[in-house]
């Protein structure tokens, strides 16, 4: 470490450092940093130049720092994507669609090799959540849990834990808007689309799942696009 090094170049070199270090040692989440101290010996810095650092990688979810027990490599998330999703999304509403897009677009890219996944079981699982999700919305029960539980069925399949996780903060950023976007006023026609999605993963034919996906993708667009329409002319 070059003492010389000042500002936002010394962090950038501890952070570099930290970084290195987990990854040549082969370091899994959960796995223990070395201390706070071991790394201001070891690397011949200040303390607050540290902290700053490791606030800096804790920021964007590479470590966990955890008060009176040290520093550890922190499991892959998309914490700082959500947050910025969500503080996007009340910035400048027109981000919502932009967000609706995106997840069309994966979505709508990876649901034939889902259908080419799924297996019977599979079939029986959402078989029975839209059973739950029928008694719910019949006594106006939240169904919301069942939405998302729904789509985790049909791409867990696919073993891809990093494409789930940033399906969820999508999941997440959307549910954690006002109501006013998220309910939906005719909860029976939301469950009608996810029934014509299972019917058309029934038939195997990855084209027709796609389209019945994107019709359900297109009654979500026309809520947010009347949400927006209506921020407009408020604004």
């Amino acid at each position: 470490m070059k003492q010389s090094l000042r500002g936002p170049a010394l962090y950038k070199a501890i952070r570099d450092y930290i970084k290195r270090y987990i990854l040549e040692n082969d370091l899994k989440p959960g796995d223990a940093l070395p201390p706070e101290g071991q790394l201001v010996e070891d690397l011949g810095v200040g303390r607050s130049s540290v902290r700053e650092a490791v606030k800096s990688l804790q920021s964007v979810g590479i470590v966990d720092v955890r008060q009176g027990d040290g520093l550890y490599v922190r499991e892959l998330n998309f914490d700082p994507m959500l947050e910025a999703f969500i503080f996007g999304m009340q910035f400048d509403p027109n981000t919502l669609a932009e967000l609706l897009q995106v997840r069309t677009w994966l979505e709508g890219a990876v649901i034939g090799d889902a259908v080419g996944h799924l297996t019977n079981e599979d079939l029986i699982k959402l078989e029975a959540l839209l059973k739950e999700w029928e008694e719910r919305v019949q006594v106006g029960e939240e169904y919301s849990d069942l939405d998302e539980s729904f789509h985790q069925i049909i791409y867990g399949v696919l073993n891809n834990q990093t494409m789930m996780k940033l399906f969820s903060a999508f999941w997440v950023s959307f549910t954690s808007l006002d109501k006013e976007i998220t309910h939906d006023p005719d909860p029976e026609e939301v469950l009608r689309f996810h029934h014509a999605i299972l019917d058309a993963i029934r038939t195997r034919d990855p084209n027709l799942t796609r389209q019945q996906l994107s019709q359900h993708f297109d009654h979500i667009k026309k809520r947010i696009d009347k949400y927006l329409e209506g921020k407009e002319s408020n604004g």
